[in-house]
């Protein structure tokens, strides 16, 4: 059986000098390249101090203690990062603002959903989307669109006050429409035309034609 043999580790710290394909680190016994460690997710830039372990096979860098004055601090793993709270929550906080970017595709995947915000906008050249309820509560929507094409089964709409203003052409066609008023329903036009294939009725206690 082999007798276990310790090998000591240094601990040292230092600052960076370069970083490229691999972390170029001064230390007080020289100057090294160095590998960040796995659990090191602050990328460490030149100019940072950072703690290093010195082993047998190689400097690693553990962690990032100090960073230049005003440089934000990047998070990076090599390959997928992967954020796991088991029966807790997740939450990410910034006094101004949070980016997302990504140069591939962004997965939200959730039982539930809830996005608060005082404003918002949203920028998408193409847009899917595949539901079976939508319900909104909203004073006021405008909408500014080239064109619009709905297919709808049913269509169910009870409003105050309707307003309508058609520049060109205003066409329906239908199985059957029927138009109801409780006083009056009032068609002005400058020709006005209507026909009837085969029959075409005038019902009221008094007509007036001309």
């Amino acid at each position: 059986m082999k007798k276990f043999v310790r090998r000591e580790t240094d601990l040292e710290s230092g600052h960076v000098e370069q970083v490229s394909e691999a972390v170029v680190v001064r230390l007080a016994s020289g100057r090294y390249e160095a590998r960040r460690a796995k659990s090191c997710l602050v990328a460490p830039e030149a100019g940072d101090k950072v703690l290093c372990a010195i082993e047998p096979e190689g400097v690693y860098v553990l962690a990032v203690l100090e960073g230049r004055e005003g440089a934000p601090t990047k998070l990076t793993a090599d390959g997928d990062l992967e954020v796991q709270a088991r029966g807790g929550q997740v939450a990410i906080c910034a006094s101004q603002r949070v980016d997302i970017a990504s140069g591939g595709g962004v997965a939200v995947t959730g039982a539930e959903l809830h996005v608060r915000a005082a404003k918002g906008s949203v920028a998408i050249e193409q847009l899917g989307f595949f539901g079976r309820l939508v319900q909104a509560e909203v004073a006021k929507v405008a909408l500014v669109a080239q064109e619009v094409d709905s297919r709808l089964t049913r269509l169910t709409q009870r409003v105050k006050r309707v307003f309508r203003f058609v520049e060109e052409l205003d066409q329906t066609r239908a199985g059957a429409v029927d138009l109801r008023a409780e006083s009056m329903i009032g068609i002005r036009g400058e020709n006005a035309v209507i026909s009837a294939r085969v029959l075409a009725k005038i019902d009221g206690e008094q007509i007036h034609i001309g």
